[in-house]
């Protein structure tokens, strides 16, 4: 265990650094292109990045780890499969321009058009960098990941603010995601090389039955946290999903950089022990016990933060944003909490019941979507999506307890002290927004503070011992030059 604590603690520093210096810089970029651009172009480009993760992500997310669970594969099965990737690049590329016109049609946007087929560099560039950067995770290289992805996306936010001042308009929302695709693979590509060979049926069969379930399991994931989004770019409007995309971004911001810094780093090192279930369920709750320190918090503090976060960062123009920003906080908690589900669901070879558990909340998002648009109230939307968060991360854990055969309160009762604090929080950020008053930049620096000094006292008195621990680890990591 002290092995694993050393690497996860390692990984977690060079992976952290990377993504949350990332959010910093994306951050930076959005608040300046949110200013020279309009609700209407992030809404047309939202509706775009849905397809595009349909075309892509599904099959990348669905190989990758494959190729990092099987231990059994040789070089020559690494070069069939690189291979295959090619190959299936070349098809889904082809696939993805065709619906490209069915696509526009659909929304009766000509732009939405030209943006899809920009984005058609990026499926194919996702897709064969399968390989190359599996095989970097699958050797622990998390150091030179982070400087790979910190260096690109510098790089491409600099290009995109100067692009969008020189009259790019909504073309310099592209450059991230259809430059870092191509940029990620040529460093990858530098850094592992990968050759290619005859495509053997052995050799994908290898990862194949495994992919499947990964893939199915990606597409629901893509599914149900998307479905609102083209459902409200169809029927509420682009500038209506504007301002809901801009929210949700915001919200995901640390949630999916939590993702990304636990899932790349846990997976390849918990797929060491996954014939041990105890080793894996032990490793599992300690990562809630420190997940549950601050995770209920953070979502009672982005609460009172909402007007202060979205005024500062894009101006007035996106005061619409605030109170869907406001609701959708209040799920940051339970999505927390399931960022480390996923790694243990793979490392378990459970992908079936994963999948299975992702679908019960597709089909529960689905319904809620339609049924918040058909009443046509566009502040229930955020609403359903925040019950439909809280029952997901319910089903999972009732999966994942079976799948180990323990019991789920056994999660919930190191969930349980946490809630308490973050309910004490709650009247006591709301006395401070109460008094000082409407000037939002006072009101935000004010619950800041108060949320700081709050944790210290949780801190000091012991209330966070997984945190002060893990803080703790890192200083001495850093100490050490490691």
């Amino acid at each position: 265990m002290a092995t694993l604590k050393n690497s996860f603690i390692s990984g977690v520093w060079y992976t952290g650094l990377s993504k949350y210096a990332g959010v910093f810089i994306s951050i930076a970029v959005t608040a300046v292109l949110a200013r020279a651009l309009t609700p209407h172009d992030f809404g047309i480009v939202a509706i775009a990045t849905v397809f595009i993760m349909v075309f892509s992500v599904v099959i990348t997310e669905g190989f990758s780890p494959a190729i990092i669970q099987n231990k059994q594969l040789a070089d020559v099965d690494l070069r069939s499969i690189n291979s295959f990737t090619y190959l299936m690049a070349i098809v889904l590329t082809g696939l993805y321009l065709l619906a490209v016109p069915l696509i526009a049609n659909y929304y009766e946007n000509e732009v939405l058009g030209l943006v899809l087929r920009i984005y058609a560099l990026s499926v194919f560039f996702s897709v064969i960098n399968i390989v190359p950067n599996a095989l970097l995770m699958k050797a622990k290289r998390f150091k030179f990941i982070a400087k790979r992805s910190l260096c690109v996306q510098l790089v491409l936010g600099v290009v995109s603010i100067v692009t969008v001042y020189r009259g790019a308009g909504i073309y310099a929302l592209l450059i991230n995601p259809v430059g870092g695709s191509i940029l990620v693979f040529m460093v990858s590509y530098a850094a592992n090389p990968v050759g290619w060979g005859r495509v053997r049926r052995a050799s994908v069969a290898k990862i194949f039955s495994y992919s499947v379930f990964q893939m199915l399991y990606t597409a629901l994931h893509i599914g149900y946290r998307n479905i609102d989004k083209l459902l409200i770019g169809k029927y509420m409007g682009t500038i209506n999903l504007g301002y809901y995309e801009k929210s949700y971004r915001l919200m995901m911001l640390p949630l999916e950089n939590v993702s990304s810094v636990i899932m790349p780093v846990l997976h390849p090192l918990l797929s060491e022990y996954q014939n041990n279930k105890d080793y894996l369920w032990d490793a599992y709750k300690k990562m809630i016990a420190f997940m549950s320190e601050f995770c209920f918090i953070a979502s009672v503090a982005l609460f009172f933060l909402a007007r202060f976060i979205i005024l500062l960062l894009f101006g007035d123009q996106w005061e619409p944003a605030v109170p869907v920003f406001q609701i959708l906080s209040l799920s940051v908690c339970f999505q927390l909490m399931q960022a480390p589900m996923g790694a243990i669901f793979l490392s378990a070879n459970a992908v079936r019941q994963l999948m299975l558990s992702t679908l019960w909340i597709f089909l529960l998002m689905t319904g809620g979507i339609v049924l918040a648009i058909t009443l046509g109230i566009f502040l229930l939307v955020p609403v359903v999506v925040v019950i439909i968060f809280l029952l997901g991360f319910v089903i999972c854990q009732r999966s994942m307890a079976r799948i180990f055969g323990r019991r789920s309160r056994e999660v919930y009762w190191l969930m349980l002290p946490h809630i308490a604090y973050a309910a004490i929080l709650f009247p006591i950020l709301y006395g401070v927004s109460y008094v000082t008053g409407g000037d939002f930049l006072w009101q935000g620096i004010m619950v800041i503070l108060s949320v700081l000094l709050y944790l210290s006292v949780l801190l000091y008195t012991d209330r966070m011992p997984q945190t002060h621990r893990f803080v703790i680890g890192l200083l001495k990591k850093r100490r050490r030059g490691g």
